[in-house]
């Protein structure tokens, strides 16, 4: 079973999203218990998405809690609308789907320019995007969410899975970072290991 169908089920699909991301008071996963370093410092990953498209949609999704914390109405963490404009600025986003092809392709200047990741960054899409594509289809939402969480899913799943197969020589050997990977494989999200406590949730 890949990363994704683990972290996946655990942080995007039915309501387990709610209880790892979009409310970090309810951390069941304990993956803000004892961080003492962000994954930033352990592995230098490349920015993947253009930085215009990142800016541009980053002003035009401010990043605020929830507002919706009953089952009342859209909800969804404030992270998935971000990554969901992301993902369409890419041309990675069609008919509201993740699209795989699309997404390698619009991140070929990066891969040109990061040899250590190239290898990797081919299977790595091919894999979550497979796992995203599987998780749908199970994916049942009590209250219909304000931007699909797929996107951010997916962007989440890219990053982790480099994170967990980073290249030895981008690999900074400090004290808890192996635990880092520990809690990405047991399920907690990439973009809430960016900032001590966990608290940096933005998908880029």
């Amino acid at each position: 079973m890949n990363r994704l169908v683990c972290a996946f089920g655990v942080i995007f699909v039915v309501a387990t999203l709610e209880l790892v991301v979009a409310h970090p008071g309810k951390d069941v996963l304990g993956c803000h218990n004892g961080t003492s370093i962000t994954v930033d410092e352990c592995c230098d990953i490349p920015m993947l998405a253009n930085k215009t498209v990142i800016e541009k949609c980053k002003a035009a999704h401010p990043f605020k809690p929830p507002q919706n914390t009953d089952d009342k109405g859209p909800r969804g963490h404030p992270g998935e609308c971000i990554a969901e404009c992301i993902m369409k600025g890419m041309g990675a986003l069609k008919n509201e789907k993740v699209d795989g092809p699309a997404f390698r392709k619009a991140i070929e200047p990066v891969v040109k320019a990061n040899p250590a990741f190239a290898k990797l960054l081919d299977d790595t899409v091919k894999q979550c995007h497979e796992s995203i594509n599987v998780d749908s289809e199970f994916t049942r939402y009590v209250t219909k969410p304000v931007c699909k969480p797929d996107a951010k899913a997916f962007i989440n799943c890219v990053y982790g899975t480099l994170f967990e197969q980073c290249p030895t020589n981008v690999w900074t050997q400090k004290d808890g970072c192996t635990q880092l990977k520990d809690k990405i494989k047991k399920g907690c999200a990439y973009f809430a290991l960016r900032k001590h406590g966990g608290r940096r949730m933005r998908p880029t």
